[in-house]
């Protein structure tokens, strides 16, 4: 039987351009200060070519945010307490969290100026991050690696869409990474070499008519029944439609077999999840968006814009991911 589990607002914005499209979130490790959730508003209302990096406590809800030359698509923890790696417009940055100070790195797009960078996700060895079409109809959009050694950023999956969220599992053969193409809704698995250089085979975690709405985000979830650490991933799904409620699905990578469900009251355009530890218990934390709704779903979806957080049947925090070295 599917789990399910309703979410709860825990935190709403008090401006618009914060509502307008928060992602990424991450559980900050490697910052000074009390824990918190860091996250990305990709832009601050339609038209606009900005955004901003916010930092949420999680024990008072206070945010603050660093308003940005461009539109964030993610960012990354680095080896350097306080500092991340931002994809910002097409080209990576160095942010500082204490003074909020930039840093270029010199290492940006080559390819169509009209895609920006997305998705992104630190591994051993640098970052992958995606890319979309800023109009999602054409697949001239990409998955990238970034060496922060060279600052080089090589092309490792092309002809996507809107790259979006990604999972990775390395073993002693290869590598397994879980990807999304959000506009095409699929969720596919590709098995790698080692170096992340060549794809030997790939093939769909679920099928794409399957899903109630467009998968964006997506984190490798930990152990519980029916899965082990890595077995499964939690997707969020960004629904455009007239409804009032949004989701998120935990997805078996074995056979596609749904074993939880989220609902996300008030606010159908769900962009992604992060696992938080909140009084000792396992949380997930859910970004919501108010990107492209018209008054009449806004009046169905009033909590759209909004970071919310729900009980999960997880008993451990998966196991940390990768800082960007520098």
């Amino acid at each position: 039987m599917i789990q399910k589990f309703e979410a709860a607002p825990f935190f709403v914005p008090d401006s618009e351009e914060l509502r307008y499209l928060p992602e990424g979130p991450h559980v900050l490790r490697n910052c000074p200060g009390p824990p918190s959730l860091g996250w990305v508003a990709i832009q601050h209302s339609d038209g606009l070519r900005y955004g901003s990096m916010n930092v949420l406590d999680l024990a008072t809800r206070v945010n603050v945010s660093f308003e940005l030359p461009g539109r964030p698509g993610f960012f990354a923890e680095t080896s350097v307490p306080g500092v991340v790696l931002v994809g910002l417009e097409r080209r990576l940055v160095y942010l500082d969290l204490r003074t909020g100070a930039i840093e270029e790195t010199g290492a940006s797009l080559r390819d169509d100026e009209s895609v920006i960078i997305n998705d992104g996700l630190a591994v051993d060895g640098g970052v992958l991050f995606g890319t979309k079409h800023l109009e999602f109809n054409r697949p001239i959009a990409a998955l990238y690696h970034f060496d922060p050694r060279t600052n080089a950023i090589r092309t490792v999956i092309g002809g996507q869409t809107c790259s979006n969220g990604k999972v990775l599992r390395s073993d002693g053969e290869g590598a397994t990474l879980i990807d999304i193409d959000s506009t095409p809704k699929t969720i596919t698995r590709y098995r790698m070499d080692a170096d992340l250089r060549t794809v030997l085979e790939s093939s769909l975690v679920v099928s794409p008519d399957s899903l109630p709405a467009y998968p964006d985000g997506m984190r490798a979830a930990p152990a519980c029944d029916g899965a082990g650490e890595g077995e499964s991933v939690i997707v969020a799904f960004f629904n455009p439609g007239a409804v009032a409620d949004g989701e998120a699905w935990q997805i078996r990578i074995s056979d596609g077999e749904v074993l939880c469900r989220w609902v996300v009251p008030g606010a159908p355009r769900v962009t992604c999840p992060e696992f938080v530890e909140l009084n000792g218990q396992v949380k997930l934390a859910f970004t919501t968006a108010l990107e492209g709704m018209p008054p009449e779903i806004r009046a169905l979806a009033p909590m759209s814009g909004s970071i919310f957080i729900a009980d999960t049947p997880f008993l451990a925090m998966p196991a940390p991911g990768a800082y960007v070295s520098r």
